[in-house]
């Protein structure tokens, strides 16, 4: 036990109080000095002290204590929580609450306590203490929450903000669609390969989806040079990825050919056209689990190289119905 108990804490955390309370001996601030010794007989509790006399008491119930103190009769009984506490006595019922400090008697503001750094105060001066503190405390809380109410507010507008910006740009992606079906570039599609005296229903399925590879990965970006990396190709290390890589830039050279090399005849309608027949021929080759296999292969060959652009967008649909694959967004199942 340290010195007047300095640097013990109670259960609470805080400094206990300042006092010395030996086996017989106890010394405070406002009890003095006196000489105690307790026994218990039979369930009842004896007290001598020699600045108080003699104390006899016993638990009638839970929480409740009765005494007899110099033949003065003492009722004492504490029910309740820390917030509201109930407070039984001989002269009636209070109701106190218990602060990080002490606690305040509501009802009879005498009866307060205080105790800060280890010194106890009890009585007006505590309940004065006790109303300084409160007013503190509910100013603290009070500006927390206007705190907490602001942050939750300028989120709210944020969040608000945010939802418009994308609301936005969703709106204006559908408006910068091409809007190109089928229909309408499949025979563009059949004149361009049609000219090149190909039957691309008589090519290999390996062929057939590097090419598919090579419109959807580089075309779709308006490139004409095949970037393995770009769809995380380059650094393969089964052979099946490195010989993919190799027939996709391959097929890539002779697909820019048929196209053309004026910038016209790289059109988004030709483009979409030749694609378009390379999926009615990779159809026509593949069975249904492999074309759904490999419209989830070409689309996440889009999204390696960052968001899809809007040329991007148009090849993903038109790939799926022509594939004769249905594609279920997330959140539709």
């Amino acid at each position: 036990m340290g010195f007047l108990k300095i640097g013990e804490k109670d259960r609470t955390g805080r400094q206990k109080r300042i006092e010395h309370t030996g086996r017989y001996l106890r010394a405070s601030r406002t009890g003095g000095i006196s000489l105690r010794a307790h026994t218990r007989v039979a369930g009842v509790n004896l007290t001598g002290n020699t600045r108080r006399g003699v104390r006899v008491s016993t638990r009638l119930a839970k929480n409740t204590q009765v005494a007899l103190q110099n033949g003065r009769f003492i009722l004492r009984g504490r029910y309740g929580s820390d917030a509201a506490r109930i407070n039984l006595s001989k002269s009636g019922v209070s109701v106190s609450t218990k602060t990080p400090v002490g606690a305040f008697n509501w009802v009879r503001p005498g009866r307060s306590s205080f105790k800060l750094g280890g010194v106890h105060v009890r009585g007006h001066k505590a309940a004065h203490l006790q109303g300084v503190y409160l007013l503190f405390a509910g100013l603290v809380a009070l500006v927390g929450g206007l705190f907490k109410a602001v942050a939750a507010l300028l989120g709210g507008i944020l969040g608000g903000v945010q939802a418009l910006v994308a609301w936005r740009e969703r709106v204006r992606g559908e408006r910068e669609r091409l809007g190109l079906s089928a229909g309408e570039v499949a025979g563009v599609g059949e004149q361009i390969v049609r000219a090149q005296g190909v039957a691309l229903d008589q090519e290999p399925q390996r062929d057939l989806f590097a090419g598919l590879l090579f419109v959807v990965t580089t075309l779709g970006r308006g490139r004409t040079v095949f970037d393995a990396d770009a769809v995380g190709l380059q650094g393969a290390d089964r052979g099946a990825g490195r010989a993919l890589a190799t027939d996709a830039a391959v097929a890539g050279q002779q697909l820019v050919r048929w196209l053309g090399e004026r910038e016209a005849d790289r059109s988004p309608r030709r483009i979409l056209g030749l694609l378009h027949q390379l999926a009615l021929a990779f159809r026509a080759r593949a069975p249904q689990s492999a074309r759904a296999e490999a419209l989830l292969a070409l689309d996440d060959a889009c999204l390696a190289a960052g968001p899809r652009t809007i040329l991007q967008e148009e090849m993903i649909d038109l790939l799926a119905e022509a594939l004769g694959v249905d594609l279920v967004l997330e959140g539709e199942r």
